[in-house]
């Protein structure tokens, strides 16, 4: 779920190689930057949260038999029930997206560099939400009850996951897949970005995820994600070709990645979908998915340059807040006037008012926030040597 700052700066394909020095003098050369952004992104990104979010509100199966709305989402939405439910989906999306583009911002960064972007990317509004969704769970009749104040310390940490706490969104599960996707890349980043070290990352993280389930050790699966891993690497795979070109050893990874995306989504236990609260027809969940390789496809190759509009720039800033924020909210939304306000009208009202709170936290809150914890970072020593005493 990467937002516009990760965005910027976006490399040519085709980067010009720099010309030979002549002898006796040294040139030093610096990569060729254009500011082309890639705003099929940005829109792509917000799609895919558009997704989630409609897939709360009106597929969300696990929920069918709570009564958030006042009775079940199968009989509230009868007919849109079924095609909102692949909504879920939209969570692929946003790796493949992340794969992408975390790959793209860290091309030509230090680690320093990458750590503080990763840090004043995700914690400033992940915190932000962990404040309101607790003031609207622990102040509010909401549905989520009343957990334990403890599960707020380690959620706050963003390590709930490996500590074995539950979310106190059931959104933020993705987050360690992501968080576990910056870490391991940040070994790529020390040694220096380049299109061979991509590649051998993308074989060494294949083969783990392929070995991780059979190898039933706990730590390993937990740091691989293996129903994740495929969505990530193939991302990667299609930055490289956006940067330089599409070869068969790229077009080969991408392909082993869908393969390996659908085996694990089709898994009948222990895969990316849980077929005990949703079973559609496996025809669907294979087109869904290919859509979305090839709709990354079509951005790496750059038939989409021709796009610029800005209001999907604006759009993909408010993508992580809406995804953060929107199922406290919005669900305790449903339960308070589920059975006062027609389903239809409160969902669009609801969407509505939650796309502006996102621009509006986004814009007055997470960014002076996030701004001034970079400013902070980049003034620090990250080495290991203590600080300059008092006087």
């Amino acid at each position: 779920m990467a937002t516009r700052r990760e965005n910027e700066g976006a490399v040519a394909p085709n980067v010009p190689l720099p010309r030979a020095a002549p002898a006796g003098r040294v040139i030093v050369a610096r990569p060729a930057v254009r500011r082309d952004r890639l705003a099929a992104l940005d829109g792509l990104r917000f799609l895919a949260a558009l997704a989630v979010v409609l897939f709360h509100f009106v597929g969300q199966t696990p929920w069918s038999m709570i009564t958030i709305w006042g009775r079940p989402y199968r009989s509230t939405f009868p007919e849109a029930h079924g095609y909102f439910a692949y909504g879920r989906l939209g969570v692929d999306l946003f790796f493949l997206i992340s794969g992408f583009v975390i790959c793209m911002s860290a091309w030509g960064r230090t680690p320093r560099d990458f750590f503080i972007s990763r840090v004043t990317r995700l914690y400033p509004m992940y915190w932000i939400a962990i404040v309101v969704s607790a003031c609207v769970i622990y102040l509010t009749n909401s549905p989520f009850g009343h957990p334990n104040p403890r599960l707020l310390f380690a959620n706050f940490t963003m390590l709930q996951t490996p500590l074995g706490v539950d979310n106190l969104d059931s959104v933020y599960w993705t987050l360690w897949p992501e968080l576990c996707f910056y870490l391991t890349f940040a070994v790529v980043v020390w040694k220096g970005l380049s299109y061979q070290r991509v590649v051998i990352f993308c074989g060494l993280w294949t083969v783990a995820a392929v070995l991780a389930p059979g190898a039933q050790i706990p730590l390993l699966s937990l740091m691989v994600n293996p129903t994740s891993a495929p969505y990530f690497i193939a991302g990667m795979a299609f930055y490289l070709m956006h940067r330089y070109r599409p070869t068969p050893l790229l077009w080969g990874i991408v392909a082993m990645s869908w393969l390996l995306a659908l085996h694990f989504l089709l898994a009948p236990g222990g895969g990316r979908n849980n077929w005990a609260t949703w079973a559609p027809w496996r025809g669907w969940l294979i087109v869904v998915t290919t859509v979305f390789f090839l709709l990354i496809a079509v951005i790496a190759l750059g038939w989409t340059r021709w796009i610029r509009w800005r209001g999907l720039t604006v759009a993909g800033t408010m993508t992580f807040p809406l995804y953060l924020l929107h199922d406290t909210i919005g669900m305790t939304i449903a339960h308070y006037y589920g059975d006062r306000v027609a389903p239809w009208a409160l969902v669009g009202v609801t969407l509505s008012a939650l796309i502006v709170l996102a621009y509006l936290v986004h814009r007055f809150v997470e960014r002076p926030i996030a701004q001034a914890m970079r400013r902070w970072l980049n003034t620090a020593a990250f080495g290991l040597q203590p600080p300059t005493p008092r006087r």
